[in-house]
């Protein structure tokens, strides 16, 4: 490490321009403060403190070389593009144009709203054999769903109203019955009425007897025949609603398993509805055409990127790939400058961190000097301190 082999030689300090524009930083030094350097573990400590300082200085300037000597192969890349021509120049910035445009229409894809979900579409491409047949099955399933819906409601209504029939000829069959009661009994009345009169007060009463069987027979008639009309509506009645319920079951029967198919099918596709179904086939074949434009376009993109590398690599460039992310600066030339300006700004940064630990570095080793020149006695044991400290570094 050069910081170690130079620690006991002089070390002059130069004024850094950089460091004068931004404003000279303090020097993080180990501050002696109160320190007794006569005792030997105060002493110890604060010694190995300017050893890790001088070790933690010298590893940052190591990094910051390397990132220095990296920005300068940036920037010397960046000359290097400058003077390409001819051929290789039509063609790198040709390839460079369908990088940005490709990868733009990449980045557009992928941020857009309403994109087809990976779970929907890599099940509409394993059911795409069948999502035809499927929208038009299910489509009819759902039309028959509502036909048969409808028929159970003509039925329903057809078996109150079978009911309400059977209902009403019962009801009427009830007062019918009734109505013979009464008739018999005014009869009977009637009857007993004109035996008084005849029995009792000697008049004649075979016209009134005449006319109460007559008035009995008529009545118990007509009412008989109204009877055997009621009960006949209540049979007919009964039966008809028989029937409605015999079709309702066979109707019933075809909505549950009409409403299973329905079930299943929903269940495959993952949709609610026919009409889910044909939106979610719709977006898939537009889903499809993109993502198969986008298959092609990164084709292209990867051909570019590689005819672009293979352009560069022919200059000897330090880093080739580094243009893959930034091709716009090669065709436009304000971009360039950006990226130059940025790159120039970098190497600033690290050439003040690189003089900033350089100079703590050479503070530290200088304050280890001084230390010797003052305390002769401890030269030893502080060398030793030093070559142990290097060789366990």
């Amino acid at each position: 490490m050069g910081f170690w082999k130079d620690l006991f030689r002089k070390v002059t300090y130069r004024e850094d321009p950089l460091a004068q524009e931004e404003g000279n930083e303090e020097k993080y030094l180990v501050d002696a403060g109160e320190v007794d350097l006569s005792d030997e573990y105060e002493r110890r400590k604060y010694i190995e403190s300017l050893l890790e300082q001088v070790a933690d200085a010298s590893q940052q300037v190591e990094i910051c070389n390397s990132e220095y000597k990296t920005v300068n192969s940036y920037l010397k890349d960046m000359e290097e593009i400058e003077f390409i021509h001819n051929d290789d120049r039509q063609a790198l910035m040709e390839h460079a144009r369908a990088i940005v445009h490709l990868s733009l229409d990449k980045q557009r894809y992928e941020e857009k709203k309403n994109r087809m979900s990976d779970e929907d579409y890599e099940r509409m491409q394993r059911l795409e054999n069948e999502s035809d047949e499927g929208a038009v099955r299910l489509k009819e399933a759902e039309e028959y769903q509502q036909a048969i819906r409808n028929d159970l409601r003509r039925l329903e209504g057809e078996k109150q109203a079978c009911i309400f029939r059977r209902d009403e000829a019962q009801t009427s069959m009830n007062n019918l019955r009734g109505m013979a009661i009464i008739t018999i009994i005014a009869a009977a009345a009637c009857i007993v009425i004109l035996l008084i009169l005849q029995l009792g007060l000697g008049m004649d009463a075979q016209i009134g007897f005449l006319l109460t069987a007559g008035a009995a027979a008529i009545a118990m008639t007509a009412v008989y025949m109204s009877y055997l009309d009621a009960s006949r509506e209540r049979t007919r009645a009964a039966r008809s609603m028989n029937k409605v319920i015999l079709l309702q079951n066979r109707v019933k029967i075809r909505y549950v398993n009409n409403t299973n198919l329905l079930e299943y099918l929903y269940m495959k596709f993952g949709i609610s509805s026919a009409t889910e179904l044909e939106r979610l086939r719709e977006k898939y074949a537009e889903e499809k055409d993109e993502r198969e434009k986008i298959r092609e376009d990164m084709k292209e993109l990867t051909y570019s990127q590689e005819q672009l590398v293979r352009i560069l690599r022919r200059y000897k460039l330090y880093d080739p790939m580094i243009w893959l992310h930034q091709a716009q600066a090669l065709i436009d030339p304000k971009e360039m400058v950006e990226v130059r300006h940025a790159l120039i700004q970098r190497r600033q940064k690290i050439r003040q961190q690189l003089d900033f630990n350089s100079e703590n570095a050479a503070a530290a080793q200088e304050q280890i000097r001084s230390i010797v020149a003052e305390y002769p006695r401890y030269a030893k044991e502080i060398l030793k301190m030093v070559s142990d400290f290097e060789t366990a570094g």
